[in-house]
């Protein structure tokens, strides 16, 4: 089940549990002083990960730049002499 952290102005910060992702989580109701409470988003925690992982990861957000030998040879197929009557 996702847990999702909530704000509540007068008793702070409480985790609900919900056993559906699909809904708005955005709001939800303080089980003490009954009042709305605004969703507390918080950054992916990168720290748990391998380091591996995290440079993957990190590598992969930027655009890397590959050579023509890099590619591969790959064999370009020349389009046959193709007649098109509507050009003149």
């Amino acid at each position: 089940m996702p847990n999702y952290t909530f704000h509540c102005k007068n008793c702070g910060q409480f985790t609900l549990s919900f056993k559906s992702t699909s809904g708005n989580k955005t709001q939800a109701v303080c089980p003490i002083c009954q009042l709305d409470a605004k969703r507390v988003y918080f950054p992916p925690n990168l720290f748990s990960y391998s380091k591996e992982l995290r440079s993957r990861i990190e590598k992969g957000m930027e655009p890397r730049r590959v050579k023509k030998e890099e590619l591969g040879s790959k064999q370009i197929k020349k389009s046959a002499n193709i007649q098109r009557p509507w050009q003149v």
